[in-house]
This record gives structure tokens, sequence and C-alpha cells, in this order.
């Protein structure tokens, strides 16, 4: 699988790519996490860097805060295990 680039976070720009946020807040909720997971599957094809392992350790931090809260309101959500960066 090749990753591509989620997009600019402006609607106006996105074409189709925003975020739907659902009949409620926990569908919005999984459909950012499915984001999230998007961006952290882009910025690892990226490489590594200073600027990049922040990137990773934010967007990781988002995936399993999001986790948490579907988790939290009975959701089950797919805990990703991840390599972490040194």
């Amino acid at each position: 699988m090749t990753a591509t680039p989620p997009g600019n976070s402006l609607e106006s720009r996105q074409q189709g790519r925003v975020v739907d946020p659902g009949s409620d807040p926990l569908d919005g909720l999984e459909a950012l996490l499915e984001r999230t997971r998007s961006e952290i599957e882009y910025s690892d094809a990226k490489g590594g860097g200073l600027y990049r392992l922040g990137m990773h350790d934010g967007l990781r931090y988002a995936e399993d805060a999001i986790v948490a809260l579907l988790e939290t309101f009975g959701r089950s959500p797919e805990r990703i295990e991840r390599d972490r960066d040194a």
C-alpha cells in the first residue's frame, strides 16, 4: 500500500477528503481516528528527522487519546501497536 497525503485541513481545499462528522459524536471520532491513522502512515513514509519525530509523537498521542475516548463510550476500535521512535 502506498501512503498518499491526506490533504489540506481546510475543507474548501479538501475536495471531499475531510472527516465526516457522522450522525453522532462517536461516529465522528471513529472517522477522526481513521484520518489520524492516514496521517501517521503518510508521516512514517516520509522518513526520519527531528521534525518528523515530533510529528510522529503528536499523531500517536492523538491516536491513543481517540482510541481511549471511544473505549470509554463502549466502542472497540482496533489498537495498533507501533514501533516507538528513539
